[in-house]
């Protein structure tokens, strides 16, 4: 399971004085390599499996040529949510039936979460805090979040062609 603390230096009331910590999850120290499981990506574990999620508005982001914030930088009253997807964190061991669809990118450097990220044809890939190895994806939020499937479509590359309203 995932450990979850204040970020350091953070405040410890946010918004009107509701008192809510800005917290931000880590990710699990028992991650043992990307594979998939019935049918889904999953990070294998001493316990079971853990569920990888997408954020699904990054294609249309990138399509439209726009630039989706870093947790830290989303309103006050979204971050909570926000925070409870984790950076998979790289390098992460890889099952062969993968690797070729595997890679990392660069996180903000400044950010609370400077980790590079495990990519899968070119998606970010995030795990949920909450979820439970071996348990079916706490994590799905509908047009937001979703599971990784093994036949996810590439995401556009960044100056890939240009779709907007």
């Amino acid at each position: 399971m995932s450990r979850i603390y204040a970020a350091p230096g953070a405040a410890r009331t946010s918004g009107r004085g509701l008192g809510l910590a800005r917290l931000r999850p880590l990710p699990p120290a028992d991650l043992r390599e990307l594979c998939l499981h019935g049918g889904a990506l999953h990070v294998a574990t001493p316990r079971g499996p853990l569920p990888v999620y997408r954020f699904v508005p990054l294609q249309a982001a990138v399509l439209c040529g726009e630039r989706v914030p870093y947790a830290a930088q989303w309103p006050e009253h979204l971050k909570l949510f926000v925070y409870s997807y984790v950076p998979l964190p790289a390098p992460l061991p890889v099952k062969a039936s993968v690797t070729a669809l595997v890679g990392a990118q660069a996180r903000d450097l400044y950010g609370l979460r400077t980790w590079d990220q495990v990519t899968y044809q070119g998606w970010p890939l995030y795990l949920y805090a909450y979820d439970h190895p071996g348990r079916p994806p706490g994590g799905v939020a509908a047009h937001l979040f979703e599971p990784v499937l093994a036949t996810q479509a590439p995401l556009p590359p960044p100056g890939a062609e240009r779709h907007g309203p």
